[in-house]
């Protein structure tokens, strides 16, 4: 199913290699994200730990936005008919800065050499500038009416935003820059997770829920109004936080909570709607996700009135690798074989079943254990012990080597049938 009114243009579409190198790149920083529970075990005793810090960025920024900056260069040509000018150079450049710059980012931030932090904002504003001026040019002529191409803009700006936030605070750091540091850091936080990902999860999930999981499409109404209107709310608490109102700061806080809660809710309702006679691998990654994010975001509000050090941990873990990982794994076991079937049918007239592209079973097991990750993360989380930490990083390895093997075993499927008379 498409939603109403949305139509696909996969002719816009750019080449293979175009998204392929930011998925196949994101991987690494999961498998670095493992390693460095295992050599530092005590990062997760608080959000302010070096370490805490490192994993948080190699996650959100090495995985999620590699991913989310890939899936953009397919999506914005092809939903939102923004054709974005020299697609292969921009994703060239924009991919090799992003790689580098989350590289720098984490180890400043993680090994307390904060010079790597000036080279790290360098890079990575302008790997993010750069791919804003290129969706601009693109989106000009872009439908605005339709959600998913308004949408869209919302989350670049909130990106944006979030970005220049970053910097911000990595100039606190590494040049002594003179900021209110805490609440840079929140609105940093909001303006990355909710304003930027958030936003994007949303707009990108009124397309891909009802096409790839065969389910009705989205209440009209939340479509419409919940990215504009989860925006405002977010500006105002923005604007809470500047004036530091606190009291305010917290209802607010409620307002975006519910409003998260309402769209994950609604996904939760339509897949259960699915004709799928039996819900797939990837939708299971969307419902853990989605239950997550529920979790996480009710462990965003403990953490605002609770002192203990645990709330904002298990708000990390539950929303980002809970939360954001599974859904964007779930999305990649779709969008990876969905492509690559695109492609050999342009190219040669037709192409493999997606099931032989991509069989079931190890998805399945690649998504085991990362649920099983997500336990063992809580777990290490609450009982605090360093051998259930470096359990946590081992399993988490295991996770995000599996995806890498499975998308390399994609790629490999599609050469052959490529290769094939």
């Amino acid at each position: 199913m498409i939603p109403a009114g949305q139509s696909l243009s996969y002719d816009s579409a750019p080449a293979f290699s175009t998204p392929l190198r930011f998925f196949l790149t994101a991987p690494a920083f999961g498998i670095a994200t493992g390693a460095t529970l295992l050599a530092v075990p005590e990062l997760l005793d608080s959000r302010w730990t070096p370490g805490a810090l490192a994993v948080t960025h190699l996650i959100a920024v090495g995985f999620m936005l590699s991913v989310m900056l890939g899936a953009l260069l397919q999506i914005l040509p092809v939903v939102a008919g923004a054709v974005i000018p020299l697609s292969g150079a921009v994703s060239t450049v924009v991919h090799l800065a992003l790689t580098i710059g989350a590289i720098c980012l984490a180890w400043g931030l993680g090994s307390g050499a904060h010079g790597y932090l000036v080279p790290a904002t360098v890079l990575l504003g302008g790997a993010l500038a750069l791919f804003l001026i290129a969706a601009a040019v693109g989106l000009r002529r872009a439908p605005i009416a339709q959600a998913t191409p308004r949408d869209l803009r919302l989350a670049l700006l909130g990106f944006g935003i979030a970005v220049t936030l970053g910097i911000a605070l990595a100039l606190v750091l590494a040049r002594d820059v003179t900021l209110p540091l805490l609440i840079v850091l929140k609105l940093h936080i909001g303006w990355a997770l909710l304003g930027g990902a958030g936003v994007l999860l949303a707009a990108t999930s009124w397309v891909v829920v009802p096409m790839f999981q065969i389910t009705p499409n989205y209440p009209v109404a939340l479509t419409r109004f919940w990215a504009m209107g989860t925006g405002s709310v977010l500006v105002l608490w923005s604007a809470a936080v500047l004036g530091e109102l606190v009291s305010a700061e917290f209802a607010l806080a409620i307002v975006l909570t519910g409003s998260c809660v309402a769209f994950a809710v609604s996904t939760l309702r339509l897949q259960r709607q699915s004709r799928r006679s039996v819900p797939d691998v990837t939708m299971r990654a969307f419902q853990l996700g989605m239950a997550s994010f529920i979790a996480g975001l009710a462990c965003v509000l403990v953490a605002h009135q609770s002192d203990q050090a645990v709330w904002p941990v298990l708000a990390g873990i539950l929303v980002l690798h809970g939360g954001f990982v599974s859904v964007t794994v779930g999305m990649l076991y779709k969008i990876v074989p969905f492509l690559a079937w695109l492609h050999l049918t342009q190219e040669k007239g037709k192409a493999p079943n997606m099931k032989k592209l991509q069989p079931d079973t190890p998805v399945r097991r690649q998504l085991m254990a990362h649920a099983v990750a997500l336990v063992m993360l809580v777990l290490a989380a609450v009982g605090g012990h360093a051998v259930l930490v470096r359990a946590a990083g081992v399993v988490l390895v295991i996770e995000f080597g599996w995806l890498l093997a499975n998308l390399l075993k994609v790629i490999a499927a599609y050469r052959n049938a490529r290769a094939a008379s």
